[in-house]
């Protein structure tokens, strides 16, 4: 964790003088180098910031995150088979992601201290801050352990409030416990926001939409992030597992409790990229250049955009990929060889045998959004929810809607984009959208693995950490991963990330007591508590 020790030093120094290191930051987000003291309104958008990386579709997340490991984990990427690496996680990176987030956390707990340290006046002016930002961080810290398992929590992040160097180095807390406590947080966070959105003083009022580069200081929305995200964590656990009764009745007190969700385009979750006052902090450039080396089809995606509905294609399939140079839709697949997948890479453009993400809708897209939280993700936690019998509901509809919201979500990205490279599409009547969504769930004699296949397509190639997360939890969609017989640690699809080995160095007595816990090893094959 020495990276993280470092940054906690230049984040003590930077609130010793209220200000903040990136001048974009500050300019954008009233410098707090012009305030008397460290408001709460400051430190929530230093949250967020510090926690854009791996928020927005930034080039670092996509090209070393996204194409190199979640992306081949999930098969929403097309990759090389390559052998004797085919399943490892570069270790720096997987550093990257780590320190992202503890540096988010970081800043999260300065944040808890100086609201802590406020009058009651002074707190119920700012209490709407703390509250967004914890609802990001835990969307952040389900990741991280839904990465690695067991992680720091309780204990980490307060070195720039202590001081104490010695005392510092955090605990591992268990899975399961992180997950009990976010899925009770987030339940008491949104009656909290619920409780004071109609109610904020001027000055928060005031503050709040330029502060907020998330949802521009709508409430409404975060209530909406909040209750989804706790909807998705409990889906999560309730299959099986340790927490599967909790998960449960979770479900049940959402989904029963009329409790407002993500479920329209008008309400998705997102980072804008080149829209409004975020401009200047994301390059619209990073999802093409995230991507320009791994831009081909996953054939696995292409399978269930042309295989669903016997004889039809699914209405996203023109404006998610183009065809090759033969008009045909061809991926990257797990049961080609290397050597079959090196000829075909080799050929020139105006033979290219595999699709690509398409151009206009993606790859040149300058104002594609981030998606955090779409509504076609809801619909299809609710519409598993629904079939298993966790709460009462439609299922059918509520898989009609995800296929509608989800082509929604993807033709409108092909209708904001700038790009001249490609073609524009009209998106289909919803008649005929929702017709076809009815015929694949008609088709499949197997609701869940349809649901599931479903929403696996949807986070595709924009979230493909969700989609891993699916595949380990259900073991849909079935996909095949070919044995990597030169490897010499990972031959086969692993559970989890291992930690990176900063922690062994930097952290080194409580993580030796982390990998006592795990049977002495740090072991990729562990699975996660609500897995398969």
């Amino acid at each position: 964790m020495k990276k993280i020790y470092l940054f906690l030093i230049i984040l003590v120094v930077a609130l010793t003088f209220y200000s903040c290191a990136d001048s974009e930051y500050s300019d954008k987000y009233l410098d707090p180098s012009k305030t008397t003291k460290a408001y709460c309104d400051k430190l929530m958008t230093g949250v967020f910031y510090t926690g854009r990386v791996y928020t927005f579709n930034s080039y670092w997340r996509m090209y070393t995150w996204d194409n190199t490991v979640t992306g081949k984990y999930a098969q929403t990427l097309g990759f090389m088979n390559s052998q004797g690496s085919l399943y490892s996680a570069n270790d720096s990176y997987a550093n990257d992601r780590w320190v992202h987030f503890y540096n988010t956390l970081t800043q999260f707990r300065v944040l808890q201290n100086v609201y802590e340290g406020l009058s009651d006046s002074e707190k119920n002016t700012y209490r709407i801050f703390k509250n967004l930002s914890e609802v990001f961080v835990y969307d952040h810290l389900s990741q991280i352990v839904d990465t690695f398992g067991d992680a720091p929590f309780k204990e980490a992040g307060f070195l720039a409030i202590t001081g104490d160097v010695a005392g510092s180095y955090p605990a591992y807390d268990k899975a399961t416990d992180i997950y009990t406590m976010m899925l009770d947080r987030l339940g008491e966070l949104y009656a909290d926001i619920h409780s004071i959105k109609g109610s904020l003083d001027k000055q928060a009022s005031a503050s709040l939409p330029k502060q907020d580069f998330v949802n521009y200081g709508d409430l409404d929305k975060w209530e909406r992030y909040c209750n989804s995200l706790r909807l998705r964590l409990a889906v999560r656990v309730a299959s099986q597992g340790d927490l599967s009764a909790k998960g449960k009745q979770v479900i049940a007190e959402i989904l029963g409790g009329g409790y407002p969700l993500v479920s329209s385009l008008d309400e998705t979750i997102k980072l804008d990229s080149n829209d409004k006052d975020t401009g200047a902090f994301f390059n619209p450039d990073d999802l093409r250049t995230g991507y320009i080396s791994q831009s081909r089809a996953s054939q696995a995606m292409l399978d269930a955009l042309t295989r669903t509905v016997s004889g039809e294609n699914d209405p996203r399939l023109p404006i998610m990929y183009s065809k090759n140079a033969a008009g045909e839709y061809k991926g990257l697949s797990t049961h080609e060889t290397y050597a079959e997948q090196e000829v075909n890479i080799a050929k020139p453009e105006s033979e290219r045998i595999y699709s690509r993400i398409d151009s206009t809708t993606v790859m040149y897209n300058t104002q594609f959004i981030s998606p955090i939280f779409t509504a076609a993700e809801v619909d299809f936690l609710k519409a598993e929810a629904y079939q298993k019998g966790w709460a009462s509901g439609d299922a059918k509809a509520a898989f009609v809607d995800g296929i509608l919201h989800s082509s929604q979500f993807y033709f409108e990205e092909n209708a904001i984009s700038p790009s001249k490279d490609g073609t524009k599409m009209d998106m289909p009547a919803e008649s005929v959208i929702k017709a076809y969504a009815e015929k694949a769930w008609n088709a499949a004699s197997n609701k869940e693995e349809a649901i599931i296949t479903q929403k696996w397509l949807n986070f595709g190639y924009m979230q493909p950490f969700q989609a891993w997360n699916e595949v380990r939890r259900t073991g849909y969609p079935q996909l095949y991963y070919p044995e990597d017989q030169s490897a010499q640690l990972l031959k086969t699809l692993p559970s989890r990330v291992r930690y990176p080995d900063s922690e062994r160095s930097n952290n080194a007595k409580n993580y030796d007591a982390q990998i006592q816990a795990m049977g002495g090893t740090d072991n990729a094959y562990i699975k996660l508590f609500w897995a398969k």
